[in-house]
């Protein structure tokens, strides 16, 4: 399993648009590019202000929003910008993940559209899209099957993300740039079909809730040369904004299991992002078959303690105990 594959979505809240101009595109995805997160540099900013300013060098923001037509009657869209970064030498990635399930935000007629949305007073956004270049022919986004198209955008307006941190603050960019996949024509058909084949992967997985709002979540796996991501998830405390922050360390290149079920040790030191132990102790397992494909599941029960620093918001740790969710996947 592609650990760039796990991305969670919350769907919560709603956010509504004026209607789009000429014929509304459907199964409309909007993939905002990679944009660096500047800031002013006053003649008078302190030593630590400049300091602030050459670290937020390395950070990009980046966007996905798709369409609510694509999944069933009366779904939202599944709406998120990410503020990221990549650690020197492959050690990892850094990300905070903006995420929510608005009505909809997005329209486009296949050359022009906008993007408004409102989620409390971390995000607003207000921008007018158009194409930049000609539509070319767009391998349809799975699970679907039909025809599809793309064409590059620019889009142009307010974007307002105030991340209520000392460090990233409230990131403004007045353009950015993207792409825009549609159906332009004729029918779309996007149920799920069943895998063509069976994949092997180890993932365990571990979660704690801390509060209502706020939970976190530890997935280990020996594949691709080992990999860990360590994510905090604080919700918006006010429904009616309805969106999420998720805060995700990943950690590559290093296997943090050893051992064999029934007991399995986790570690993971220094230079990775995300440091830290412990050990599962297996207590029940169960399998189940798909066709050819097994997948064996492992529960049972973990005791250890991870943490990473993020920047904006700081040192943040998870200690799990027998009373959190703890699971051992095989698929085979």
């Amino acid at each position: 399993m592609d650990h760039r594959s796990i991305v969670v979505f919350v769907a919560v809240g709603a956010a509504l648009v004026l209607p789009a101009r000429g014929h509304a595109a459907d199964h409309v995805v909007l993939d905002i590019s990679p944009t660096r997160i500047t800031a002013p540099v006053s003649a008078k900013a302190s030593k630590q202000d400049r300091a602030r300013i050459k670290a937020l060098a390395a950070w990009r923001l980046d966007g996905r929003v798709v369409g609510r037509d694509f999944y069933g009657f009366g779904d939202p869209e599944i709406f998120g910008v990410t503020l990221s970064r990549s650690f020197p030498g492959g050690r990892g990635h850094e990300l905070h993940a903006f995420r929510a399930a608005p009505a909809q935000t997005v329209t486009f007629d296949g050359q022009r559209g906008r993007w408004e949305g409102r989620f409390g007073t971390a995000l607003t956004l207000r921008m007018e899209i158009a194409a930049t270049g000609a539509q070319q022919a767009a391998e349809p986004p799975l699970p679907c099957r039909g025809t599809f198209a793309k064409v590059p955008v620019r889009l142009r307006g307010s974007f307002v993300l105030r991340t209520g941190t000392k460090f990233f603050r409230t990131v403004r960019p007045v353009t950015l740039t993207g792409l825009m996949t549609f159906a332009p024509t004729g029918a779309v058909d996007c149920t799920p079909l069943p895998s063509p084949g069976c994949s092997r992967s180890s993932i365990l997985s571990l979660s704690h809730r801390a509060s209502g709002t706020s939970d976190a979540t530890l997935l280990m796996s020996p594949d691709e040369n080992g990999w860990t991501t360590l994510s905090f998830a604080d919700r918006s405390a006010a429904s009616s904004a309805g969106y999420t922050w998720y805060h995700v360390m990943y950690a590559l290149g290093s296997n943090p299991l050893s051992g064999r079920l029934p007991t399995i040790a986790a570690r993971l030191a220094s230079p990775l992002p995300i440091q830290g132990s412990g050990t599962f102790n297996a207590q029940q397992t169960s399998t189940e078959t798909n066709g050819g494909c097994s997948t064996i599941l492992t529960s049972g029960t973990f005791n250890g303690t991870f943490r990473a620093r993020f920047a904006g918001w700081g040192a943040r740790t998870l200690r799990l105990s027998p009373a959190d969710d703890a699971r051992y996947r095989e698929d085979l």
